[in-house]
């Protein structure tokens, strides 16, 4: 509205001018208000824009690390990885003296007896190899368990299979039997049981 109203005035003022003949002036005084007009129109054009400005900070969304209402920690933490701790292996025990002794010299098929240094509580089971071979075991030896007249006995490590083996421990000494046929010369016996303990023994 107050553009045509300024456009009926400079129109009125024209016409004014004509029948007074002063033509010049009027077109000056028109440009003046054009002026006015431009000029008052920047102003409000500026003063929008920093309107805008202003506004455009409080429409930015919130950083993303901030942390959410109520959360005991920020948002943008991480939670350090879980470390497994793992036990140390058990250490591998080492062979002991295993004390070997008979009543006269040892042949195929004869006994001897086995005492434990230590006086630990062990199965009757034992191992036989060669001294030569100690880490291949020839045979699986029993030894004498009270009451009862199997034993004692060995056991070929090729494959005899069906013999049901004494649950028996005991502290010792136990009398143990060399297997009937072997061979002359020396052999190492072990516990297969608790710490490690070997002998060697020779058979004639």
């Amino acid at each position: 509205m107050p553009d045509l109203q300024e456009d009926l005035q400079a129109l009125a003022d024209r016409k004014a001018a004509e029948s007074a003949g002063d033509f010049d002036s009027v077109l000056t005084a028109a440009r003046s208000r054009k002026r006015r007009m431009t000029a008052g129109l920047t102003v409000l054009g500026a003063a929008v824009v920093v309107a805008a400005v202003a506004v455009v900070p409080t429409l930015r969304p919130a950083h993303n690390n901030a942390p959410v209402a109520d959360s005991p920690v920020p948002t943008n933490m991480v939670a350090p990885p879980e470390v497994s701790v793992q036990p140390n292996p058990a250490p591998v025990e080492k062979a002991g003296p295993l004390t070997l002794t008979s009543a006269k010299a040892l042949v195929s098929g004869g006994q001897f007896v086995a005492s434990f240094p230590d006086k630990q509580v062990r199965h009757v089971t034992f191992t036989l190899a060669s001294a030569a071979k100690p880490d291949v075991p020839l045979y699986t030896l029993v030894a004498k368990v009270p009451g009862d007249a199997s034993t004692p006995y060995a056991i070929r490590m090729n494959g005899e299979m069906g013999i049901s083996i004494p649950q028996y421990t005991g502290a010792g000494p136990y009398t143990l039997a060399m297997p009937k046929g072997l061979a002359a010369g020396s052999y190492q016996v072990c516990t297969l049981s608790g710490a490690k303990l070997c002998g060697l023994v020779t058979v004639k």
